[in-house]
């Protein structure tokens, strides 16, 4: 029982919720990891490595570049930047986007830019995950990383909710990358919405529901290389 399995995560769960469902179908002690988290209220392709010889390839996987489809809803601001934190912050009047004047500043973030991880991230502070120094109530900065936004793409505008489809290199934290819009346009905003459609060259379509897998089809599913 060995291979890369491509997994569509639904909503509602962890990154790791998807590998302990599938360890309850492979022999014990099978080693199993993915290609990088998404967080429990993101839904996508995740690419699941089963065997010690698949999961060694894991590092060059989290190399690659991602793309997703996003909605940011504006007026609100979140201490975790996302649908699953405590508001932080809301805009005192009505929020009225219009989509001809967004251009401007979703273009700001194409390119090569400095970007700050959400302090509610597994980025290490002192060897200690920034999540958990977070959550015991300690005030903590973030080093600025440098990431590459190759394309966004907004695809639609409500009063109050931007959805983008968001082509970028490893690293980047969507949920920054919407508070930092928000941020732009002067209203704040948080991340609603996270759909990983692909990683390098495989796409969601080719991914099979977390529901559709059992013990029985497993196997049929596993591929042996991976055209990344």
């Amino acid at each position: 029982m060995n291979g890369f399995l491509l997994v569509n995560k639904p909503e509602g769960i962890t990154s790791y919720d998807v590998i302990r469902k599938i360890k309850t179908y492979c022999p014990k002690n099978t080693k199993i990891g993915h290609s990088g988290t998404l967080d429990p209220f993101a839904k996508g392709l995740l690419i699941i490595a089963i065997g010690r010889k698949y999961t060694k390839q894991l590092t060059t996987l989290l190399n690659i570049d991602k793309t997703y489809e996003a909605e940011i809803t504006c007026g609100i601001e979140t201490d975790s930047y996302d649908i699953d934190g405590n508001i932080t912050y809301t805009h005192p009047s009505p929020i009225q986007l219009k989509l001809e004047e967004l251009p401007p500043i979703i273009n700001k973030f194409k390119g090569t830019i400095k970007q700050t991880p959400p302090i509610f991230s597994a980025k290490k502070i002192n060897g200690k995950p920034a999540y958990k120094h977070a959550r015991s109530g300690e005030t903590i900065k973030l080093n600025e990383i440098e990431i590459t936004i190759y394309e966004i793409i907004v695809s639609n505008v409500t009063k109050t909710t931007i959805t983008i489809s968001v082509h970028c290199s490893k690293g980047t934290y969507i949920r920054s990358l919407a508070y930092d819009i928000g941020k732009a346009l002067g209203t704040g905003a948080y991340l609603t919405k996270l759909n990983r459609t692909s990683i390098g060259n495989i796409h969601i379509n080719s991914a099979i529901e977390l529901t559709a897998l059992n013990e029985t089809n497993l196997k049929n599913h596993l591929l042996e290389k991976l055209d990344i």
